[in-house]
């Protein structure tokens, strides 16, 4: 019984601790050096570690840095650019938080 109550504890940390963030792209665009197809996907950050996952489930590993803003977003949202006819995501603000998630160009740090 107590093995059990300490394995839901480890769980429950565990998910506390990775919190995940959904958005959808309408077109296709590169975050670093990772190309993404129109669709759904969620950001799951675990402290300074960025993880994208399709609707589909597969991950995708991205160079990114979360950095802190001085003031806390009210809502999940992507800022892009266009880059001699490459859409490119810059970051992605976190809902509820101040952190962003920056992408490197290309893929470098």
């Amino acid at each position: 019984m107590l093995k059990r109550i300490v394995m839901f504890g480890l769980l429950a940390v565990a998910l506390a601790s990775a919190k995940t963030y959904s958005f959808t792209i309408s077109e296709p665009a590169q975050a670093g050096a990772a190309q993404l197809k129109p669709g759904e996907y969620r950001l799951k950050l675990n402290d300074a570690q960025v993880a994208l996952i399709d609707m589909n489930g597969r991950q995708i590993d991205v160079v990114a840095t979360v950095e802190q803003s001085d003031i806390k977003f009210d809502q999940t949202s992507i800022t892009t650019t266009d880059v001699d006819g490459v859409h490119r995501i810059l970051s992605i603000q976190l809902h509820g938080t101040n952190n962003k998630v920056v992408f490197s160009e290309a893929g470098q740090p």
